[in-house]
């Protein structure tokens, strides 16, 4: 039978064995989380523009990143309010007409199940779409547009915009589409260009964060993956109803702010 002395060596041993391999797990995790992200990042920049680093994404427990200064409203013209602020509701470009009533309800109270959807292939990803909220027609350019004036509506543009912009091919044409006037449309449409492939992208969740049917801004919960390993961001998108549509404001260098997630929950689940 071994030794009081030589069981508490072996102890000692084991403790240290343990606590010297427990830090090189966490770094090799952390390290996946990093090629996760930065692998959508440098992908989604490719679209959006700006700052790949930007401030605004953190690899941690599930607590959002603080959004960068000016992220409260979706442009200095376009203040976002309260959903029961709209007084009239005028019909898309396409001819979808929005819900007979607004809701009287605050954007985060908004769209707490998830609307019936359908998922249609786009590149190697899924893209949302309902015969009510859109996509209602399909650009000469290869990508759907044209969506509902209603929270519905913007819910399935955001995440459409999200997916369509991962396909290199679609991204410069979308990106002259949906890129609304303003100080950075051209550098944003300077640097759309087809480089970079496209990610494994997975719509998981959402949450409307606010809508008044002039803007508009959503929070799309993704699962993303590269080269096998895959993590959650979450990409928070403002909208602003121009010509019957819902488009990205340009009056910001990076429209659409990424930030890495440790989980889904606060989220409404959606997902094909």
């Amino acid at each position: 039978m071994p030794s009081g002395g030589s069981i508490q060596r072996r102890s000692a041993q084991r403790r240290k064995a343990s606590s010297g391999s427990r830090p090189g797990f966490i770094v090799a995790a952390l390290g996946v989380a990093l090629l996760v992200v930065a692998g959508v990042v440098v992908s989604i920049q490719a679209a959006f523009g700006g700052d790949a680093s930007g401030g605004d994404m953190t690899v941690g427990d599930g607590q959002r990143a603080a959004a960068p200064a000016g992220a409260a409203h979706a442009g200095p013209e376009h203040e976002v309010g309260d959903a029961d602020t709209i007084a009239t509701v005028s019909p898309s470009s396409c001819g979808l007409r929005g819900p007979e009533q607004t809701s009287p309800l605050p954007a985060d109270r908004q769209l707490l199940i998830a609307p019936e959807t359908s998922w249609r292939g786009i590149d190697v990803n899924l893209a949302p779409s309902s015969p009510e909220a859109g996509p209602a027609a399909m650009h000469e350019g290869g990508f759907g547009y044209c969506f509902q004036r209603s929270a519905d509506g913007a819910l399935f543009a955001a995440a459409n915009f999200l997916v369509q912009s991962n396909t290199p091919a679609l991204r410069a044409p979308l990106l002259d589409y949906a890129l609304a006037a303003g100080q950075h449309r051209d550098s944003l449409l300077a640097s759309s260009g087809a480089e970079g492939s496209g990610v494994r992208l997975q719509i998981v969740g959402y949450r409307m964060l606010a809508f008044d049917g002039d803007t508009a801004r959503v929070d799309v919960a993704q699962r993303v993956s590269v080269d096998g390993a895959s993590s959650f961001i979450a990409a928070v998108v403002d909208l602003v109803w121009i010509d019957g549509d819902w488009r990205i404001p340009s009056d910001e260098p990076a429209p659409v702010r990424l930030q890495s997630l440790g989980d889904v929950g606060g989220y409404v689940r959606w997902s094909a």
